[in-house]
């Protein structure tokens, strides 16, 4: 019988779906100055990922949408 404080190893199938799982993403870190994480929950924000997605994904639709940005397709 395990001990409460005996930690189970991680067997080597779930070793392997954790990697298939995290290759089906582009990570990357972001640091921002002590308090802001604190600052976007108190205005409502629960998932910083989730923002930041959304964020990026709104600016890359407006530059799209910007006619400044279209070239003549002549």
């Amino acid at each position: 019988m395990a001990k409460k404080n005996e930690k189970k190893e991680t067997s080597d199938a779930q070793k392997k779906a954790m990697k298939k799982y995290d290759n089906k993403f582009d990570t990357m870190t972001i640091r921002f100055p002590k308090g802001t994480i604190e600052l976007l929950h108190e205005h409502g924000v629960e998932s910083i990922n989730a923002y930041v997605n959304k964020l990026i994904e709104a600016e890359m639709i407006k530059k799209v949408e910007d006619p400044a940005n279209k070239k003549d397709k002549k």
